[in-house]
């Protein structure tokens, strides 16, 4: 039997507001680790984070990010990675965006949310807790839900006493399992922050960050300027993501169910406020077969477009389809 499964994750969203718990205990220690552990919360000046990655691609691939921080939406960040390079520029409700070829590797996106790991604890809803002893120490784990996200909860486990997330787990469909993992924490300011962080796909080692540098800086204003070239796309507060209304499935190609062949075509593309979309491109690839007709189909979706309150705006998304034989 064939089976295609279809999956997308939104790369400008918001998070909607707190949710209750069934352990207000266990939810307060998640929303104090994450606070511990945020660099944007309630931090009192401009920073600096110099990060030094590795990405396992095609091969073993080494980069660099630099983060110049002021505020939620004054912030520069520079990635570099072999030849590709990208520097994005948040200035009030504008980000801009410039890179050197079409698209955001994968791989960046999944360090920029390693790195914000604990960015947010809005929207998380804490379902039920386990107590463990790993390595002589006592540690909590939760199970994390997110309000209107149709996914598998994630499980955080998290150092009591120290107050330090440890790893967050979950499981994406139709059959990979995902890890990060965060260590050797230190004290930056009121803040405390892993030196290493690391993404580990179906158990391998996808991503490892190693935090060079982080200190408090002077920001330059200058960084705020739209680099040449780049992107412009709004960001407001509450922001609404794009929602499909017509999003047929891309059909199996029969040469490839007739030889049990199976892959995942990923797709970047962009919504615009009519809610058609353009640029698509694509950004993982399984066969030939299952690209062109992910790529036939999905220029033909329609979605309510992302809103800034009653504004439609134009955002970006990527759309992962997995092509399975069940």
């Amino acid at each position: 039997m064939k089976k295609l499964l279809l999956t997308s994750a939104l790369l400008l969203c918001s998070i909607p507001p707190l949710l209750g718990t069934n352990d207000p205990a266990a939810q307060q220690l998640l929303i104090t680790a994450k606070d511990q552990a945020s660099l944007s919360h309630d931090q009192a000046g401009p920073f600096r984070l110099d990060v030094d990655f590795s990405v396992q691609m095609n091969t073993p691939t080494h980069g660099h990010l630099t983060l110049r921080w002021e505020a939620s939406d004054r912030w520069w960040r520079k990635i570099v990675m072999d030849s590709f390079e990208q520097v994005e520029v948040r200035n009030g409700d504008k980000l801009y965006t410039s890179r050197n070829i079409p698209f955001t590797p994968v791989r960046i996106k999944e360090l920029i949310s390693l790195l914000q790991f604990a960015e947010s604890s809005s929207g998380l809803l804490v379902k039920k807790q386990k107590q463990r002893v790993e390595n002589s120490v006592e540690i909590t784990c939760v199970q994390v839900e997110q309000e209107h996200v149709k996914a598998r909860p994630h499980e955080v486990c998290i150092n009591p006493a120290s107050r330090e997330i440890l790893r967050d787990e979950w499981q994406l469909p139709p059959d990979e399992q995902r890890k990060e993992q965060y260590s050797e924490y230190f004290d930056f300011g009121t803040h405390r922050y892993p030196r290493k962080l690391q993404l580990l796909i179906n158990g391998s080692n996808a991503i490892t960050a190693n935090v060079q540098d982080l200190t408090t800086t002077a920001f330059d204003d200058a960084l705020l300027l739209p680099p040449k070239g780049a992107i412009e796309r709004r960001q407001c507060s509450g922001m609404k993501r794009p929602v499909p209304i017509k999003a047929p499935n891309p059909s199996y190609p029969e040469s490839a169910s007739q030889n049990k062949l199976m892959g995942d075509t990923t797709v970047a593309m962009t919504v615009l406020t009519d809610g058609s979309v353009s640029d698509i491109r694509l950004v993982g690839t399984a066969t030939h077969s299952m690209d062109d007709a992910t790529l036939q189909t999905l220029r033909g979706w329609k979605f309510k477009p992302a809103m800034c309150q009653s504004e439609p705006v134009v955002s970006d998304i990527e759309v992962v389809v997995s092509f399975r034989l069940r």
